[in-house]
């Protein structure tokens, strides 16, 4: 079923003041108006600037949600805020990815064919540390996905607004803390519903309003290295972002659908956590592949940072350039520094 979409007024309105030009300057304005050449091209320039608001415009209502504020953009979406009133009356905010459609791209199928992907596999979640979906809507002009909003925002801006100094991350234990909840929502990905993530990085780990860690963004999520249902989707290229990325990934042109790729992506969430930069960092993006693929990182950072022995044992080997030494997520867990 399609979803009917409404204006929703959130101001009242301001009357007209007597001999006043209305508030909106629309082609009708000038109707009563002598014709005159000034007249005719100021309502035609008032019939090509004024539109009509879309269903995905800030204040607009899609099912039960009212669009909010933009709070995200990614490459063919955008996220913003919205709003829904409970049955107590109150007021409960959440986030919703808008995919718009008719992009005017030769990519749309593709687009919409992974975005349905992305829907039928997030739907299915559930585990305290993953980001819960919600609902899916639908309209001529978009698809809308809502799901929990996490209202203290992204890993990597809470490393910003509590790091030590310019040079150090979090204390240890509070990137402990941290860690631990990302490597749990991991490890129901890998273990409990065979998926690889492939897009494991600070922008993607959001803090919820209980004070609990997420993980989110499931555009890439594939099944591990099994028949999944989506046909050539399966050999598509591969995605997220290079300084994440495993060596495996780098030499590979298309997607490796192994949890290897996530553990490494792992690796460098934790580094930053305690460093307050990422271990593989170079503008020129041929020796920053260079560095990913012989897993060339700051060791004197992690020195620099006061980071423990056992820390600094645990990120070699995540950090193992062949994907069959690097550790699983459960060896990450069981290792001694996660045991603390």
């Amino acid at each position: 079923m399609r979803s009917r979409s409404k204006s929703v007024s959130t101001e009242n309105p301001i009357p007209i003041n007597n001999g006043s030009l209305p508030n909106i300057v629309t082609a009708e304005s000038y109707q009563n108006l002598p014709w005159s050449p000034a007249v005719n091209f100021l309502a035609n320039l008032a019939q090509s600037t004024v539109s009509k608001p879309m269903p995905y415009d800030e204040g607009q209502q899609i099912g039960d949600y009212i669009i909010g504020k933009v709070i995200g953009r990614g490459g063919f979406s955008t996220v913003k805020e919205a709003i829904k009133m409970n049955n107590d009356y109150d007021i409960e905010k959440y986030a919703v990815k808008i995919v718009r459609k008719n992009q005017k791209s030769d990519c749309d199928d593709r687009i919409q064919e992974l975005l349905d992907r992305e829907i039928s596999i997030w739907r299915e979640l559930v585990h305290p540390n993953i980001v819960q979906m919600i609902t899916r809507e639908e309209d001529e002009y978009a698809t809308y996905v809502f799901s929990e909003y996490c209202s203290g925002g992204t890993l990597l801006n809470y490393i910003k607004k509590n790091c030590r100094s310019e040079n150090k991350g979090l204390n240890e234990d509070d990137a402990r803390n941290i860690f631990l909840e990302i490597a749990e929502g991991l490890r129901y990905l890998h273990n409990d519903v065979r998926l690889v993530h492939k897009d494991i990085k600070l922008d993607n780990i959001l803090l919820d309003k209980e004070g609990t860690w997420k993980i989110g963004d499931f555009g890439l999520t594939e099944f591990q290295n099994d028949e999944n249902g989506f046909g050539d989707l399966s050999d598509e290229e591969a995605g997220g972002s290079l300084a994440y990325c495993a060596p495996e990934q780098a030499r590979s042109k298309t997607s490796i659908k192994n949890p290897t790729v996530d553990i490494w992506s792992l690796g460098v969430v934790l580094y930053a956590l305690v460093t307050n930069k990422l271990p593989f960092m170079d503008d020129f993006v041929p020796r920053l592949q260079y560095k990913i693929i012989n897993g060339r990182y700051d060791e004197s950072a992690l020195y620099e940072s006061g980071c423990s022995d056992d820390l600094r044992d645990l990120l070699k080997k995540i950090f193992k350039t062949n994907p069959t030494q690097r550790l699983t997520i459960n060896g990450v867990l069981e290792h001694r520094w996660c045991q603390r």
